[in-house]
């Protein structure tokens, strides 16, 4: 049941460029889930885009003060998908992998089981179903 959305487009020329969009379910309770059903009460929905704008300034601030690399540690300390066991769809073939990390381009990175070895997807070029654990890798 997926409460949430987020979609980031970058863009750098000399300048790096970010636009992000967020979909929240504050109050609705089709046809997913919402926050306010999650917590019991209203949610003022003003509130909760401060508290997400503050909340973003924050973690911006503290990029550029732990830089990349460590930003990135910190944050797969307590991201909800660390660890997981996804199966990745490579065409016909179907992998048992655990999701590790994000890559140093920002995409997600996954460990295939069988060999071993990385593999970054990226999110415009394949399917992602958490809710099935199935990313689905797709062929160009």
């Amino acid at each position: 049941r997926r409460v949430r959305e987020a979609v980031v487009s970058t863009q750098s020329t000399g300048v790096t460029e970010l636009c992000i969009g967020i979909g929240v379910n504050v109050n609705n309770e089709e046809p997913t889930i919402s926050l306010a059903k999650l917590s019991g009460m209203k949610v003022s929905v003003p509130k909760l885009a401060s508290k997400i704008c503050s909340s973003f300034i924050d973690e911006v601030d503290l990029f550029n003060e732990l830089g990349y690399e460590q930003f990135i540690d910190r944050f797969c300390q307590n991201w909800l998908h660390q660890d997981t066991r996804v199966r990745i769809s490579l065409g016909n073939i179907n992998c048992d992998a655990i999701i590790k990390s994000i890559d140093s381009d920002g995409y997600l990175s996954v460990m295939n089981l069988a060999t071993l070895k990385s593999v970054s997807v990226q999110p415009d070029g394949n399917s992602f179903d958490m809710m099935e654990n199935l990313i689905a890798v797709k062929s160009s």
